[in-house]
């Protein structure tokens, strides 16, 4: 038994040193043959540098032409409905309900998600009735815990081979010991869905963890399957994916099929929200064709979620997709369009404003986009900007 556990050990450790390894001989790969691609360059053109440098002036420019082409041929046609303000106006303030939401349920453990209770909720919410809360699951890293390895050194063996193999996993299991830390699985508030005589609404909620703002960087794709015969439809944000699919209490859809399909439904969120509106928009469209007619997304501060064939399709699924950013904000940039896992591009059709706070976080927040529109400063209109100050 003892050669067994420690043969088992010596294969899982050689594994993870052919991982390591390989994962090194790799980036050593790619590294080197970008250096031997930079030397040859450099040598061809040592008595022409001029040139090398008008070759490499060519090539960002058709790099920019070429996203800037990718993004036209997703062909987004103009909605078959009008942007409204006011529902604009109630959805960014949905949108930060849902942010408080999210807060009070991580802080006070008996909160039950009702949004009457928040600190800004609104009288214009009165008239609602909120059908249920979205709830999922965040893994948090709790404390470090010691991890027992059993061996046969309790059974008080007499080989001295025995007990210097124990001896050996013992020192092992003290490594594991300082390097094991408890995961749990925290429940939170996601967002929440309101009906009234006029309207249904479905909220969810923005960017609060730091790892989030990670998602929007991590820009690994996957592929986007139809949730009715599985086929693909483009490929999406891996990051996005993962944070929809935590939702599992009630799951959207099931929510959707609740709803009345004779009036407006309206999906929303902002920040991470936003990306999760648009997976949300798509798959209530096609697993709900009654309510396919009624939906019309709003979308504020969202980073591009899926490749050039999932926005087509989306345009086509949902095509009253109202996008709301600010020019200032770096969220709606990412990922960039062409990154080395993928292309990403927008759906939707952009109504922008621009506030300038002088640092990420404040173009960012929901409060900002509240005010702009509050103000009714969001348009659809092509800017001009001039190319100096003077």
């Amino acid at each position: 038994m003892s050669e067994m556990r420690l043969r088992r050990r010596q294969i899982l450790l050689g594994g993870v040193a052919a991982g390591v390894a390989a994962t090194i001989g790799t980036e050593y790969q790619t590294r080197h043959a970008a250096e031997a691609r930079s030397a040859e360059l450099l040598a061809r053109y040592a008595n022409d540098p001029t040139r090398l440098l008008q070759q490499t002036f060519e090539a960002d420019a058709e790099k920019i032409k070429v996203g800037l082409n990718i993004q036209a041929s997703i062909g987004q046609s103009r909605p078959t409905v009008p942007y409204d303000r006011a529902i604009s106006n109630l959805l960014i303030q949905c949108s930060k309900l849902a942010t408080q939401q999210y807060l009070t349920g991580k802080t006070i453990p008996t909160y039950d998600g009702s949004i009457k209770m928040l600190p800004a909720y609104f009288r214009e919410l009165d008239s609602y009735t909120q059908l249920a809360s979205f709830r999922g699951h965040e893994a948090e890293v709790e404390d470090t815990i010691q991890v027992e390895v059993p061996t046969s050194a309790q059974n008080n063996p007499t080989d001295p081979l025995e007990q210097q193999t124990n001896d050996a996993q013992n020192a092992i299991g003290q490594t594991v010991k300082e390097a094991v830390k408890v995961r749990q699985l925290t429940p939170v508030y996601l967002g929440f869905v309101l009906t009234s005589k006029a309207h249904n609404i479905i909220v969810f909620r923005g960017t609060q963890r730091n790892t989030e703002w990670l998602y929007n960087l991590y820009a690994r794709q996957q592929e986007y399957r139809n949730p009715i015969n599985e086929s693909a439809i483009g490929k999406v944000h891996l990051g996005f994916v993962d944070n929809y699919k935590s939702i599992i209490n009630p799951v959207p859809v099931e929510v959707a099929k609740q709803l009345d399909p004779n009036i407006p439904c309206y999906i929303t969120g902002h920040s991470l929200g936003s990306a999760l509106a648009v997976l949300a928009s798509m798959e209530i469209a096609l697993m709900v064709p009654t309510l396919k007619p009624k939906i019309q997304l709003y979308t504020y501060a969202g980073a591009r979620v899926g490749d050039p064939d999932f926005a087509r399709v989306h345009t086509q699924v949902v095509p009253n997709h109202f996008r709301i950013v600010n020019l200032a904000d770096i969220v709606p940039l990412l990922p960039p369009i062409q990154s080395p896992s993928g292309t990403f591009v927008h759906t939707g059709q952009v109504w922008s404003f621009l506030t300038q706070e002088g640092d990420f976080l404040p173009n960012h927040v929901v409060d900002t986009y509240r005010q702009a529109i509050v103000r009714r400063v969001e348009t659809d209109q092509a800017r001009s900007y001039p190319l100096s100050g003077a």
